[in-house]
């Protein structure tokens, strides 16, 4: 795991599934729907620019959670029922590269929250009720591990802050 950062991030259209479930169930049903996401931009006319993403927008008191599948677009694309569009907001991101097996990105995650925390950012995102909603938290997958001579994939974790 590299230092963690801060770094200045500009907007960026995106296009995405959008998933609720729990921690345990990502493995089997979110990786599958990146090359949907990238089939999907493709048959609209779009165009992916960047690498895929897990986006953790929105937590919720069963402990589930609500996250986005996405790709990177150059520009924003309209959605359907299916895929939701939009703009990933810029802004200030703490940022840290993991280069390890998918499993252990929850502990990066973590990591990066307990360092967050422990300099005093705070997180985008709010409490609304019982739940913790408009978070932008981001695995950001940068290589597979057959693309890496380690033979581990490498992946960016990046909060955004609020402050």
């Amino acid at each position: 795991m590299d230092d963690i950062i801060i770094t200045n991030r500009q907007p960026q259209p995106f296009a995405a599934y959008i998933l609720r479930l729990h921690q345990p169930e990502i493995a089997d049903k979110a990786p599958q729907l990146i090359g949907d996401v990238i089939a999907w931009v493709s048959a609209h006319g779009g165009e992916t620019t960047g690498a895929p993403f897990f986006n953790y927008v929105n937590f919720f008191p069963d402990g589930s959670m609500e996250m986005q599948v996405g790709m990177p677009t150059a520009t924003v694309m309209a959605g359907d029922d299916a895929v939701t569009t939009g703009t990933l907001p810029g802004g200030r991101y703490a940022s840290l590269v993991h280069e390890g097996p998918y499993h252990t990105l929850h502990q990066a995650n973590m990591t990066l929250d307990q360092w967050a925390r422990s300099m005093g950012h705070r997180l985008d995102g709010m409490v609304d009720g019982d739940r913790f909603v408009g978070a932008t938290r981001m695995e950001i997958y940068l290589t597979d591990p057959d693309q890496n001579p380690s033979g581990q994939p490498v992946t960016e974790v990046a909060f955004r802050l609020a402050d």
